[in-house]
Parts: C-alpha cells; sequence; structure tokens
C-alpha cells in the first residue's frame, strides 16, 4: 500500500503544481507556505488512526500541500536573496529543513528499538509527537516577515532587486512555465531535475523499506534501522550543506560544477555499496537471504550518509542556481521543478 500511496502523492503533485503557481503568485510564498504546512499536519494526523479512505485522502491533501509549499519556499528563498548572499542562504535552507530528518527519525528510532512490529501506543505516540510538530512549525510561518528586510549589493542587478512574484492566472502560469521548458538552460536543467527526483525516492523510499526487510540484520533491529537509518541521512545532509556553503561563501570563483561532480561520485559509491550489501529482494518484502556479502549493519549507515552528503550538493546548487538566474521571477521555475520532479516518478511508481 505504500507504493500506491506514493504514486497517488507524486500523481496529485503534478496535477497540483499549476494551480499552487497561481495561488503563490497572487497570496504570495508567505501564505502558500502557511497553506501547505497545515496540509501535513492534516496528512499526518491520518496515520494516528490509519484506515484505507483516510490514508488516500490525507495523501490527496499532502499532494496539494507540497506542490504549494515547495513552490512557495524557493520562491521566498529567492526573494530574499541576492547573488551574494543566494548560496549561503540555500546552504542554511537546506541544513534546517534536514534537521527533520534527525529529530523525527530519532525519536523513531527510540520507540521502535527492539520492536519486531509496531503496535497501536507506539503508532500514537509517534505521529502524535509529529502532529504537534507540524502545527508548531505552521505557526512559526506566521512570525516570518515577507519579504525580509535585506539590502541590496550595489553590484546586484536590477533584476536581483524585483519582488519576484508577478500575479497571473491558471492559463497564465501554465504559458509561462512551457515559454521555461522550451530554453536551452531548463532542458539542460531538466536532467538534474529528473537525477535528484529518483536519487531522492530510491534511498528515503526504496533503501529505508529494504533496510526494514532485511532480516539478516537481526530482527530486533530491523525496525529501529529504518530510523536510524533516516538520522544518519540527515546529518550527511547537515553536514554537506554546512561544506558547501562555507565553500561558497570562502571560494566563490571555484563554481558549482566540482561540488556537484563530487556529490555524484558519492552516490556511485554509495549505490555500488548497496548493491553489495542488501537482498535484491529486500524492496518487496521480508528476507533471510544475504547478498554478495552478509548485510552489514554499519555499511548501510554508510551509504546512508554518502546518500545525504551527496544529496545536499545537488540541491544546495541548485537552489542557489534558480534562485540567482531567475530571480526576477521565481515562481514558475521552481513549480517546474517540481513537475518534473514528480513526472519523473509517477510512470515507475505504477508500474
Amino acid at each position: 500500500m505504500g507504493y500506491n500511496l506514493l504514486a497517488v502523492l507524486n500523481g496529485v503533485i503534478a496535477g497540483s503544481v499549476w494551480i499552487s503557481q497561481t495561488i503563490v503568485s497572487n497570496i504570495g510564498p508567505k501564505n502558500g507556505m502557511l497553506i501547505g504546512a497545515i496540509c501535513y499536519a492534516i496528512f499526518v494526523s491520518a496515520f494516528i488512526r490509519p484506515l484505507k479512505g483516510t490514508l488516500y485522502a490525507g495523501t490527496i491533501i499532502l499532494g496539494l500541500g507540497q506542490a504549494l509549499l515547495w513552490t512557495s519556499e524557493g520562491t521566498f528563498l529567492s526573494i530574499n536573496s541576492d547573488p551574494e548572499t543566494i548560496g549561503r542562504n540555500s546552504a542554511l535552507f537546506w541544513a534546517l529543513y534536514q534537521t527533520s530528518l534527525l529529530w523525527g527519525n530519532l525519536f523513531f528510532f527510540y520507540k521502535l528499538h527492539g520492536h519486531e512490529t509496531i503496535d497501536s501506543t507506539d503508532r500514537y505516540w509517534i505521529f502524535g509527537a509529529l502532529l504537534v510538530l507540524a502545527i508548531l512549525g505552521a505557526l512559526v510561518i506566521l512570525l516570518l516577515k515577507y519579504p525580509l528586510p535585506k539590502t541590496i549589493s550595489p553590484t546586484a542587478s536590477i533584476a536581483s532587486q524585483d519582488e519576484g512574484v508577478k500575479s497571473r492566472s491558471i492559463l497564465e502560469s501554465i504559458a509561462s512555465s512551457f515559454r521555461l521548458i522550451k530554453t536551452k538552460r531548463i532542458l539542460l536543467l531538466s536532467w538534474t531535475f529528473m537525477y535528484i527526483a529518483l536519487e531522492q525516492t530510491f534511498w528515503s523510499n526504496v533503501y529505508d523499506s529494504s533496510l526494514g526487510y532485511t532480516k539478516a540484520f537481526g530482527t530486533t533491529v530491523t525496525q529501529s534501522l529504518v530510523g536510524l537509518s533516516g538520522v544518519v541521512v540527515g546529518i550527511g545532509e547537515i553536514l554537506g550543506s554546512i561544506t558547501f556553503g562555507f565553500l561558497d561563501a570562502r571560494f566563490p570563483r571555484m563554481g558549482r560544477d566540482p561540488i556537484i561532480i563530487s556529490g555524484f561520485l558519492l552516490h556511485v559509491l554509495a549505490i555500488f555499496f548497496v548493491f553489495l550489501n542488501i537482498p535484491n529482494d529486500a524492496p518487496l518484502g521480508d528476507t533471510f537471504t544475504d547478498a554478495y556479502i552478509r548485510p552489514n549493519f554499519y555499511l548501510a549507515l554508510l551509504c546512508s550518509a554518502l546518500f545525504g552528503f551527496g544529496d545536499s550538493a545537488f540541491n544546495t546548487q541548485l537552489y542557489s542556481f534558480l534562485g540567482e538566474v531567475y530571480v526576477a521571477d521565481s515562481v514558475p521555475v521552481f513549480a517546474l521543478f517540481q513537475f518534473i520532479w514528480v513526472l519523473t516518478l509517477v510512470p515507475r511508481q505504477v508500474t
């Protein structure tokens, strides 16, 4: 059922991107983030007492909220940055965002350590705590100032001083995105969008599920290993964001290419280790078989760290680039990023 819900989620996001672009263009990114955060809270509440109907309904609401939230966040980041600060701000944004992997998964690991199954009491505690955090996150958004006070650098372009949000209808939103997708720059970036979609879905869904199904780690370890893997991914994401933010600030002439290449090489290494360490049938259900080597707990966590570090390389540089180049009107490009992201995944999940 998990993979079906994921397919529904990405299908809804793909259809909602155009609506979200119009909403953000008309109500602003701050209000868009607030509505998206409320949708996340509704989705989390569906797991407190999970029923098939409420889970699918919650997933649809989450799809609407995620399209709105991510379009709004990228736009808000772009508006409140200039060419000199966009690299630093993108790294800070990604590091703060990935702290969610630490707190949520540490709690998950603590509650399920030594458990073979998730009982109702554990479920109430886990998703009750997540619901409280989701509500607090929505309240924090209310405290944000929009736009944030900032000083424009004398060297900044005229475009960077624009608001970055233009009011438009749904048809105008679709037209603006399709004008973008025909440009050479976006056609080239589309391959990066698709790669990010595939690698994030692999480590956040397929790999984590495979760890839980691989019983060779030990029946009392596999459930908590999923949470611990998320913690290690989060540590990799945060350390990577800090590292790349530092490099961008201290060595601006280095450019983005070395960071992107290093992230890709880390992912290649992680996938090779996964190939050696995780059984082929692990994504499909419980398995007691070995891979090419006996499944190793520490190697599995090393792979999680490599996935996180490499993912931060792609995302910090992508947000920095989009926010710098499309600052004059950033809503369409961030909406287009979300659309290509989910369009990459839907056919694969349906099959």
